[in-house]
């Protein structure tokens, strides 16, 4: 019987011992717990006072210890507190429902104390004009004065120019054709497929490639023929030498001349062949791309003298566009005997 109790004496010991390593682990859990728990509360505290300091002209301040954001917040500490010195014996660990309910109490109420501390006035609500004005920037333009002195426009300062002037580049004054076609001056931005296009070739030319007398009076639009028809034997002839079949139609509502009839102007609308619409959807959140051309023709010196406009319908209704326009509108056709 002794040597029983002297087993028993000395497995005692050792399930007391076990005992208080797991109530050492169960209270580290607890202070683990709370521990987290404070940080958060001090780090929202802190974040309340960081963020109302950067914005000290846009919100009106109410003072902090009166308010019901901070007394809430205050509240919630002292709970934090009283649980943390709470041990009847039976269990030493916090529960996770509890932990996680002081995590919500504390989250709330530095919410609440951040914004009853510091509420927006609405006298002084934050003024983001600016910043729209800032993105609807006008685009800076540049004069372009013609080397041959045969026109001259504004372009947009970020756009490349080039003017063709070596042999065989220009177009025949008699055909209107050369190695480039009837076109003498191109300007634009790649990156955005953008382009300003002048064209030049003699009046008869345009009537007679498409089989119309060109021996009557070739001297203002309307003797020549009715705007909208002669704006499309213009933009026919430019899309004729394109690949594939042209997808360009008139927008006769724009179709207009001025009131010496010598200047047409009209717009375009292209529909652009997209081969994976799914794809087009994700990258720029569009099924269908078209290209806005806007462009007027003057008579000057028995030629044609056309300036083409064009950009995507997305960046022409933007500033971009207004730009493009600009171009079109800027544009004069020189005569050589002036």
């Amino acid at each position: 019987a002794g040597r029983i109790i002297d087993k028993e004496k000395r497995f005692c010991p050792f399930v007391d011992k076990t005992s208080s390593t797991m109530g050492h682990q169960q209270r580290h859990e607890r202070s683990l717990m709370l521990g987290t728990i404070a940080l958060l509360a001090f780090t929202s505290s802190q974040f309340a006072t960081a963020f109302t300091t950067s914005l000290p002209s846009l919100v009106t301040k109410t003072t902090p210890s009166s308010s019901s954001g901070v007394l809430l917040f205050n509240k919630v500490a002292s709970e934090i507190d009283e649980t943390s010195k709470e041990d009847d014996g039976s269990s030493n660990t916090l529960s996770r429902r509890s932990a996680f309910h002081m995590f919500g109490k504390v989250a709330t109420a530095a919410s609440v104390a951040l914004t009853s501390s510091y509420p927006i006035s609405s006298a002084t609500a934050i003024d983001v004009s600016g910043v729209a004005t800032e993105a609807a920037a006008p685009v800076e333009m540049k004069i372009f004065t013609d080397p041959q002195s045969l026109f001259v426009l504004n372009v947009p300062k970020r756009f490349f120019t080039l003017r063709r002037t070596a042999k065989g580049d220009m177009p025949d004054p008699k055909t209107g054709k050369g190695r480039r076609g009837s076109s003498i001056f191109t300007a634009g931005d790649m990156a955005k497929a953008e382009v300003i296009a002048v064209e030049r070739y003699p009046t008869a030319v345009l009537l007679e490639e498409e089989g119309i007398d060109a021996s009557g009076d070739l001297s203002t639009f309307p003797s020549i023929g009715d705007p909208s028809s002669v704006a499309t034997l213009i933009y026919v002839r430019r899309e004729r030498d394109k690949p594939g079949q042209s997808k360009t139609v008139l927008l006769k509502d724009t179709v207009s001349v001025s009131e010496d009839g010598k200047t047409l102007s009209f717009m375009l609308k292209t529909e652009i062949d997209v081969q994976k619409p799914e794809l087009l959807m994700e990258q720029m959140g569009v099924m269908e791309l078209f290209r806005i051309t806007t462009a007027k023709a003057t008579l000057v010196d028995g030629q044609i003298m056309a300036i083409f406009a064009s950009a995507l319908s997305q960046d022409f209704d933007g500033p971009d566009g207004k730009a493009l326009q600009q171009s079109v509108e800027s544009f004069q056709a020189l005569s050589i005997g002036a």
